[in-house]
């Protein structure tokens, strides 16, 4: 598996983690705002952590994947989960 297929999938289990924790420990309240925040600052810190993990060659390679790669798999998986253990709680 090439490693922006791995990145992709990391992101979209992400996601999954990310809406899960949201709704079992309710950080969507007061407000939404704080849970969509929190989602979009660990996706932030799982990029920051990336680029620092990864050797130079493959920053280089991956470019702007590195960032983008799984972003819209992670927020429409964040959101999904969301609603599912909500639902289910």
């Amino acid at each position: 598996m090439k490693l922006e297929d791995k990145l992709y999938w990391a992101r979209f289990l992400g996601g999954v983690v990310m809406g899960t924790l949201t709704a079992l420990l309710r950080l969507y309240e007061p407000t939404i705002f704080l849970g969509i925040a929190l989602a979009i600052a660990a996706y932030i810190i799982s990029a920051i952590v990336l680029k620092i993990l990864l050797p130079q060659e493959k920053r280089i390679m991956l470019g702007k994947k590195l960032y983008l790669s799984g972003a819209t798999a992670y927020g429409a998986m964040w959101i999904i989960s969301l609603i599912i253990v909500f639902n289910l709680l």
